[in-house]
């Protein structure tokens, strides 16, 4: 006679709430929302939402802790933590965040004062086989309007460097450079500070 073994299987922990969500991934810290978006990243039908959070009360000798973490929607209206960085990018001023199909783009604004311009967005787009977000892009603008322009854009995947001018009111390719693609980086555990970008001296 067989016996049967039933091995009870841990469910993921649900949360009523993106606060609560948050709460649970940082114990002990309290981060505060900076900006947020709404997507369907993973392409269940459901919302997630992307959040850039920054801590409040913490080490007045150490540097302001920043996270960007993703949660996704269940049916029940509930929250599961999807994916959280490390240590995610600094910005000086404020920053944008924007859904396009399964890929989030994240803007750190570090200039906008008059006609002075200067950020840099990340590109992540969720890849369903390893249930994560990769890095496959970066974007640099400069700009003082009328006077100076700069942008570089890296696309990881291609191993691609291009840096573009503003000539007589045309933005135009100024240099490529290839590069050895490295492994893709991915959203967990993400930690700006210490990301190999494959292209920096």
């Amino acid at each position: 006679m067989l016996t049967m073994a039933i091995t009870a299987t841990a469910q993921p922990r649900e949360f009523s709430s993106a606060e609560a969500a948050v709460a649970a991934l940082y114990p002990g810290q309290k981060f505060l929302e900076w900006a947020s978006t709404t997507g369907d990243w993973n392409g269940d039908g459901i919302q997630d939402r992307a959040l850039v959070l920054n801590e409040v009360d913490g080490r007045s000798d150490g540097p302001m802790e920043i996270r960007l973490v993703v949660l996704t929607g269940t049916k029940t209206g509930r929250y599961l933590p999807l994916s959280a960085s490390s240590s995610y990018c600094a910005a000086q001023k404020f920053y944008n965040v924007e859904a396009k199909g399964t890929s989030l783009f994240v803007t750190a604004v570090d200039k906008a004062e008059g006609d002075v311009l200067a950020s840099t967005t990340l590109q992540f787009r969720f890849n369903q086989r390893r249930g994560d977000f990769e890095l496959i892009g970066k974007e640099n603008v400069w700009e003082v309007e009328g006077k100076e322009y700069g942008r570089s854009s890296v696309n990881y995947p291609a191993g691609k460097l291009i840096t573009y001018e503003r000539v007589k009111g045309r933005t135009k390719s100024s240099k490529e450079k290839r590069f050895a693609v490295p492994s893709l980086a991915v959203l967990n555990g993400f930690n700006c500070n210490t990301h190999d970008d494959g292209v920096s001296p």
